[in-house]
């Protein structure tokens, strides 16, 4: 099973970023289920741009 990742700021998680005029934007959102799913190197690259930190997420298959 692949690992997923999440980026994290204070009590907030990444959902996207895009571009807007030459600047990053970044969408934040409250809970980890609105959040988009990186893979450890965009998620740790994405959480030094913005001063945030990567979490790995634990997937387990249930029956």
């Amino acid at each position: 099973m692949k690992n997923v990742y999440v980026v994290k700021l204070g009590n907030l998680y990444l959902k996207e970023s895009s571009e807007f005029m030459s600047q990053m934007v970044y969408t934040l959102v409250n809970f980890v289920s609105g959040a988009e799913f990186y893979d450890e190197d965009e998620a740790k690259e994405l959480a030094k741009q913005i001063g945030g930190e990567a979490y790995k997420i634990n997937l387990e298959e249930v029956d």
